[in-house]
């Protein structure tokens, strides 16, 4: 009889419990408006709601730029999460939508292992263990409810689709008050404490609901700011933002020159350094790096057995095992005796042909969208071009840079351009292969190599507006 008194004592705590987040997870929206530098550029709408056994956050993120010469592209990118009512994980989605783009993520929580599902891989399955402690958007404000935070840094770890991983976060709070903004009661900074140079400023409500965001892209103020539904969904004209990431040559780089060997001098901040390949040499000086560039300047020690086995593998962005990608590469590759150079030759002219002339910058697809849609950029080319190099049996990387345009590129002469190409392992070294731009030259700057994952190219992205380029100096031979 007491045992049942105790377990009947027992669930109504839990029910108690359960009761109190609850009531505290009133079924809300906020919209928001997004700019960047200033200028709007979408609009974000938070949505809760509670059903019987549920918490449900949903996020639809809304972004609209301007390419020269063709129409607004928008990106609608919506995220969902559900727990119980005591905030506990059970499961997430992401999709991605655009012109080009169609993701379709999905992640459910059972016994301390997270099950992604990714249904572009016609709905494979990968497991992680999930470290603790884990939270999704319910369970995050609960415990900033509760006090965590308040007294130390809060750390914690939540999922990230874009990086198919887990980020490890901390918040670190502190009381706000402002006479010009009576609605904030916290101001939390948010720190990615596996990138330390990654920060967001979140201003919120005595909730814990999210008022106003404040962080950095690309150098540039990124700014969300809550405010009337008819505001945050006015129209409003584009910015051409794809200009801010064009980096200004000091001169004018002949055709001759960029066949030949090249050295630069960047100037900036590298978080990460850039890399040494067998086609550049990398050697820092104050204030940055001396880079010299030609088909056979710098010298990459090789790859072990083990290293090219992971330049093999498919991934969710290198989808290399795909049917329609394993068909294209037996229509292709005919001739079985030809070199690894001569398929990658082949490979790269397969996808410039296949690839619209007409370049899209509505988002990151995958591999296996690019393949079907035609469309994209340099980086839809580069992430085709790698994953049919690896279908091929060819240990492929794709590579995150610059490259200099002597033509007219969005209006600009003169500028090097964020370029995303692939090198190969042809038996010898590492070789580079260019779809995009047809063929590598001396103005081919490397910042980065990957498996095609988004985090290495928006990690790139976020060096590119703290360079300058002050030097470009041609090596001649002697």
């Amino acid at each position: 009889m007491r045992q049942n008194r105790k377990h009947q004592f027992t669930t109504t705590i839990v029910v108690l419990l359960a009761v109190y987040a609850a009531s505290c997870f009133a079924n809300t929206e906020h919209w928001q408006t997004i700019s960047l530098a200033g200028s709007k550029i979408g609009f974000r709408h938070l949505e809760q709601q509670q059903t019987a056994s549920e918490l449900i956050s949903r996020e639809t993120l809304v972004i609209t730029v301007s390419q020269p010469g063709a129409s607004d592209t928008t990106t609608t990118t919506a995220l969902e999460y559900r727990e119980d009512l005591n905030g506990k994980p059970l499961a997430m989605s992401k999709t991605v939508t655009s012109a080009s783009v169609n993701h379709a993520m999905r992640a459910t929580v059972t016994a301390g292992v997270l099950h992604v599902t990714q249904d572009e891989l016609g709905g494979k399955t990968q497991d992680y263990l999930i470290p603790k402690p884990f939270y999704l958007a319910a369970g995050l404000r609960q415990q900033l409810r509760n006090g965590a935070g308040q007294s130390a840094p809060l750390k914690y770890f939540t999922w990230n689709f874009s990086s198919q991983q887990f980020d490890y976060l901390q918040l670190t709070l502190s009381p706000y008050k402002a006479p010009q903004n009576p609605a904030y009661a916290w101001k939390i900074q948010r720190q990615n404490l596996q990138d330390n140079t990654r920060f967001t400023e979140i201003y919120t409500d005595a909730a814990f609901q999210p008022l106003t965001e404040v962080s950095r892209s690309g150098g540039n103020e990124l700014r969300i700011d809550t405010c009337a539904q008819e505001y945050a969904q006015a129209d409003f004209q584009p910015e051409t933002h794809v200009y801010r990431q064009l980096i200004s040559s000091p001169y004018k780089i002949s055709d001759s020159a960029l066949r030949g060997k090249i050295r630069y001098r960047l100037l900036g901040s590298f978080s990460d350094m850039p890399p040494t390949t067998n086609e550049q040499a990398v050697k820092p000086i104050d204030g940055g790096v001396e880079i010299t560039v030609c088909p056979d300047c710098g010298t990459e020690a090789p790859p072990s057995p083990e290293a090219l086995k992971a330049r093999l593998q498919t991934n969710y962005w290198l989808a290399s095992d795909e049917a329609a990608l394993r068909d294209t590469i037996k229509n292709l590759l005919t001739d079985k005796d030809i070199s690894s150079t001569a398929k990658m030759r082949r490979l790269s002219r397969f996808v410039s042909r296949h690839m619209s002339s007409e370049a899209s910058y509505s988002g990151y697809a995958t591999a296996l969208e690019a393949f079907r849609s035609q469309q994209g950029d340099c980086t839809e080319h580069a992430l085709l071009l790698a994953s049919l190099a690896r279908a091929a049996g060819i240990p492929s990387r794709v590579v995150f840079g610059i490259a200099y345009n002597n033509e007219r590129f969005l209006g600009r002469k003169y500028v090097f351009v964020p370029h995303a190409w692939v090198q190969a392992w042809t038996g010898e070294k590492w070789q580079s292969f260019d779809s995009g731009l047809g063929k590598f030259t001396a103005g081919h700057i490397a910042l980065g190599t990957s498996n095609g994952e988004q985090s290495e190219i928006l990690k790139v992205n976020k060096q590119l507006h703290q360079l300058s380029i002050s030097s470009a100096v041609q090596i001649k031979n002697r």
